[in-house]
């Protein structure tokens, strides 16, 4: 005759949602996994060769203008100077400074112009222009070179 304690019964119920739940986790898990190896690898932007041209032309340009006006400014005073170029300040970072181009809606691109400090000149910086598709976030262009600002 077998007897059934009230432990063993809860117990039992108890391993059986501890499984249960397990196994949802790990579902979700993989399935996480396999969304973010899709949209990394696969579900990425191509662009046509006159796309990029003129998106290498858009970065060159605003490499052009910063580098006119850094002549006229310090590091100290790079933040007005990439402002009057039409830029606002978008993030800034441990010594990483990005600044975001406000365009009207008429443009298929956005910009982001980061600069960061030289680590043995005091001033220079790296700048680096990135030119983005705006209907699908994707990059089609970046730009990295050195701004040298007016000496102290």
């Amino acid at each position: 005759m077998k007897t059934f304690t009230k432990s063993k019964v809860l117990n039992e119920q108890g391993g059986s949602a501890v499984k249960t739940i397990s196994i949802i986790v790990i579902f979700l898990l993989l399935l996480g996994g396999g969304l973010t190896i899709y949209f990394q690898y696969f579900n990425k932007a191509t662009f046509s060769e006159e796309e990029i041209a003129t998106a290498k032309e858009v970065a060159q340009n605003e490499f052009a203008q910063a580098s006119s006006i850094s002549v006229d400014y310090t590091v100290d005073q790079q933040k007005d100077a990439i402002t009057s170029l039409g830029y606002e300040e978008n993030k800034v970072d441990k010594v990483t400074t990005i600044y975001e181009k406000k365009q009207s809606n008429e443009t298929d691109y956005y910009i982001l112009f980061s600069l960061q400090p030289h680590e043995t000149i005091p001033n220079l910086t790296r700048a680096l222009v990135q030119v983005f598709d705006r209907e699908n976030g994707g990059l089609i262009y970046e730009l990295d070179n050195v701004l040298t600002w007016k000496e102290q």
